[in-house]
């Protein structure tokens, strides 16, 4: 007869052995675990009463004897498997489906014992077989319908399971499936059917599918029994190695050497080897330690590294680094990012990732998704993200983003009890799935790094504040000196005037006096209420969002009555202005009375600095899709650390002393925000020589371009109009004249 097809049920045999010793010292007081041990026992006892059966070939009588406990082991494989199944998936049932199996089980292996359910032993070509009886049905109503529940109850609980449960589950159904179909086939060749029995070779897998599916997750106790047992088989071989070296070494120095010598040399041996075996075996436990921790080892370090590094990080970006290039290096993963809420608090924001991906995510931060992670205590998979009710009862929106990130797990972030973001991994780029420590680890550093952004994150808006305080306070201070320092003038000034007025009116005064006298009082009052009226002005933006009132219109209008309106300022110095406008310009959708005030200050600004006489030149052109327009001026310039202050509030220069140009220091901080409204931009740049260049840039991504035909229509600024609105300016030699 064939060796292999004797010595297979041995194998079944020592297999299930290894494996309840695996089961048990991995959680011996698992009630779970106990189970599955009894189940394993059966398949064990199975294995080996079927090698004894097919080792006694061709002796039939010893054979038969043998089967009859084969017959009586089968069906409690079956029912223990059950217990173990009804346990596990926590469904619930009637115990008394239970208690009728084991019922059935006991009464069925009593009849086998007894041989009322086999004959005898038919001889087929390939050794035994028994010759069943009516009542082997017994046997098989024992033995099926229990693996058949349990295969049912495991495709139940496969509907609610999560991943890590699921993998469990479908392992056991197919160890259970493999095992019925191997049964089916030892019991064939009894109807008379020549088929090869794969009884045992489906046991077998039954046993090593199933094991592995229970203690899948519980790789820690695993790995316990193995450095254990691999540390005291390492001391065994030191010590049987030491005792073998002394008896040699005593036999070839006295090999006459009596019996009690012999065996007095032998105790003095196993005493001096047992003083040292104690500290021997913690030495190779440490060692074997070692080796099976180093992974867990290097994720400590990098979590005590990690949060050494976050204590010292104030930085919010710099925390939310950290966090990623930490987890890419342990977990070895192909890439990592991390989502946060944005700055309104509405959605979720890729604030980190090493694909390069940013931008704003369509994940509400009160949506299920949301909420899931919330409530989830463990990284969520891939596989959930397919299956969770939860989740599939999300918004499209909410999970063609989370599709989008090709995330293999998803780790929450949380603080306080508040989800602060969540953190995604890819693909490892070493081994298919993480292991637990790998989990452990990256909840651990999800925990630590959750707390240090929340601190960052309090921390800017604290500076952020901080900063505010600090720039109105400075603010405060500019606008108390320019204040003090132009109201001096004007108040002065009144007060001389009153003083002389009330002079003259009781003297004799020319009409000359009185009018340069009453001139100088309008002057200081229009200087007070200019000063007065920016100011308000200024005060209004900052502390209200203005609305703006778009409407169609052409750059070319606004800039000719911002021009019209500086007319008589600009003649009475007898400048010349210039306009350089590309009729081809679409019309934009901008709030007109604004963006006209914004041309108007930077036009005043040009008229102020520019000399008697001098050109003010205005370009309105096109750069790529944007429109700009350009304000040249003849003044002293602008020094190059001043290019951005000048835009603050009440600065007006570090030549404002010496310059007779008198103003609030607000005209451009104004036009800067009016043309931010607009999400446009505000620039300045000196000329190599002299004078100032501002740019006034209107992105058209901000504006609505509309249809040349369809503005003729909207627009209330006619072609005669336009031509009204240009200013006649002087100049010193050729009368009324404006160069186009």
């Amino acid at each position: 007869m064939n060796e292999i097809y004797i010595l297979l049920p041995m194998v079944q045999f020592v297999i299930s052995i290894l494996l309840v010793s695996v089961v048990l010292l991995s959680a011996p007081r698992d009630r779970l675990n106990r189970l599955f041990a009894a189940f394993l026992v059966a398949l064990g006892t199975w294995g080996f009463t079927i090698f004894l059966m097919r080792d006694a070939f061709p002796d039939d009588v010893r054979a038969y004897a043998v089967e009859k406990f084969v017959l009586a082991a089968i069906p409690f494989t079956s029912i223990f498997f059950y217990h173990f199944t009804y346990a596990f998936t926590g469904l619930k049932r009637n115990r008394s489906v239970l208690i009728s199996f084991y019922g059935l089980g006991i009464a069925a292996a009593v009849l086998s014992l007894l041989g009322l359910t086999a004959s005898g032993m038919d001889t087929k070509f390939y050794g035994f077989a028994p010759a069943i009886t009516p009542f082997f049905g017994l046997v098989l109503l024992a033995a099926y319908p229990p693996v058949a529940l349990a295969i049912y109850d495991i495709r139940k609980a496969l509907r609610d399971a999560g991943s890590r449960r699921r993998t469990q589950l479908q392992l056991l159904r197919i160890g259970a499936i493999i095992s019925l179909l191997g049964a089916t086939s030892d019991f064939i060749p009894s109807l008379g059917l020549e088929i090869y029995p794969m009884g045992v070779l489906g046991n077998i897998g039954f046993g090593v599918i199933t094991t592995w599916a229970l203690t899948r997750y519980r790789l820690m106790e695993l790995r316990m029994v193995a450095r254990k047992g691999l540390a005291y088989t390492a001391i065994s071989t030191i010590t049987l190695g030491i005792y073998g070296i002394a008896v040699g070494i005593l036999w070839f120095v006295l090999p006459n050497l009596s019996t009690a010598a012999a065996l007095l040399a032998a105790i003095s041996t196993i005493f001096i080897t047992g003083l040292f075996i104690q500290p021997l075996l913690q030495k190779v436990q440490t060692t074997v330690d070692r080796l099976f921790f180093r992974e867990r080892f290097d994720m400590l370090n990098a979590l005590a590294q990690l949060n050494s590094d976050l204590r010292d990080i104030t930085d919010f970006n710099a925390v939310v680094s950290k966090l990623g290039e930490n987890v890419r290096k342990i977990l070895r993963t192909d890439w990592v990012g991390v989502a946060l809420p944005d700055s309104m608090e509405q959605t979720f924001e890729v604030y980190y990732d090493t694909r390069g991906r940013t931008g704003r995510l369509t994940i509400e931060l009160e949506g299920l998704f949301a909420r899931r992670l919330w409530t989830a205590n463990s990284p969520l998979f891939r596989a959930d993200m397919a299956t969770d009710p939860y989740l599939q009862a999300a918004s499209e929106l909410e999970r063609s983003a989370i599709r989008e990130l090709k995330a293999e797990m998803i780790v929450p972030l949380k603080a306080g009890g508040e989800l602060t973001g969540f953190l995604y991994v890819g693909p490892k780029l070493v081994g298919a799935d993480y292991s637990a420590a790998e989990l452990d680890f990256v909840s651990a550093a999800a925990d630590q790094s959750a707390m240090a952004i929340n601190n960052a994150r309090a921390y800017a808006i604290e500076a952020q504040r901080r900063e505010e305080l600090e720039r109105l306070d400075n603010l405060k201070s500019i606008l108390l000196q320019t204040v003090s320092h132009e109201l001096k003038s004007p108040i002065t000034a009144i007060k001389l005037s009153t003083e002389l007025l009330d002079h003259v009116l009781t003297g004799n005064a020319s009409e000359e006096q009185r009018d340069r006298l009453i001139k100088t009082l309008q002057n200081g009052i229009q200087r007070l209420e200019r000063l007065t009226s920016e100011s308000l002005d200024y005060a209004a933006m900052q502390s209200a969002h203005l609305e703006l009132n778009r409407e169609p219109v052409r750059l070319r209008s606004v800039v000719e009555q911002a021009v019209a309106l500086l007319q008589p300022s600009i003649t009475a110095r007898e400048q010349i202005v210039e306009l350089d406008i590309d009729d081809s310009l679409h019309p934009l959708m901008i709030d007109e009375p604004r963006i006209e005030r914004v041309i108007a200050n930077l036009v005043s600004n040009a008229h102020k600095y520019s000399p008697k006489g001098g050109l003010i030149r205005i370009e309105v052109l096109r750069e790529g899709e944007d429109q700009v327009i350009r304000v040249i001026d003849q003044g002293p310039g602008i020094n190059g650390d001043e290019v951005e202050a000048v835009f603050s509030p009440y600065y007006r220069g570090k030549l404002a002393d010496k310059s007779p140009v008198q103003g609030s220091g607000l005209g451009l901080s104004i036009a800067r925000y009016l043309t931010e409204l607009h999400d446009g931009t505000l620039t300045v740049s000196t000329e190599a020589t002299n004078g100032s260049i501002f740019v006034l840039k209107l992105p058209s991504s901000s504006f609505e371009l509309i249809d040349s035909e369809d503005y003729g229509k909207r627009s209330s600024v006619t072609s005669a109009d336009s031509e009204s609105l240009w200013p006649q300016i002087v100049s010193p030699t050729s009368g009324a004249a404006l160069t186009r």
